[in-house]
């Protein structure tokens, strides 16, 4: 390829970095653009077989550096993305979690307010059926008393507090008036 060919502006920079390299190894020095890069009668043997380890060297970087996967790229690209989406996935589980515990909760607690409830209920009704029966007792108790006037209603005997009695308090004479 001649200086003048111009295939060869639009080469690539690794191209020229090792022909530079490889020119200084021989010794050639830079080469000015001026100067024609091969002798005018020809390029003799030892300078076409350069000039193709040049061009297989050229080519066997090209494919080395060309060769790399881009895969491995975009796989560290997405790693943060893997890492957020597991860390959101946890999250999410550790809220589901706490989810069903606080349904459970909240279930066993409706259960134990229905069971006081009914409880209560049973209790109201005990309550009431003795209230009746008392009631009852109470009218069979004045139908049977014939003669004499029973009170409907019950009475419930108090006990009538003590007296004072005289050693409890000290009598003070009284200053006479003006």
């Amino acid at each position: 390829m001649s200086w003048s060919d111009p295939a060869r502006r639009f080469e690539p920079a690794e191209d020229v970095q090792l022909r530079a390299e490889l020119r200084d190894l021989l010794g050639l020095g830079p080469v000015a653009a001026s100067t024609p890069a091969v002798p005018s009668a020809g390029p003799s043997p030892e300078l076409t077989a350069l000039a193709d380890d040049l061009r297989r060297e050229a080519l066997r970087r090209r494919r080395t550096e060309r060769k790399r996967p881009s895969w491995g790229l975009l796989a560290a690209a997405a790693l943060p993305l893997l890492a957020a989406l597991a860390g959101m996935g946890t999250w999410g589980f550790q809220q589901k979690q706490r989810a069903d515990g606080l349904a459970a909760q909240a279930q066993q607690q409706s259960r134990e307010l229905d069971r006081l409830a009914a409880a209560h209920a049973s209790d109201l009704a005990k309550e009431r059926q003795a209230k009746e029966e008392v009631q009852q007792q109470l009218q069979l108790a004045s139908k049977k008393g014939g003669g004499r006037k029973a009170d409907p209603y019950l009475v419930i005997p108090v006990e009538k507090p003590l007296k004072f009695q005289g050693d409890d308090y000290q009598r003070v004479k009284q200053k006479p008036q003006q």
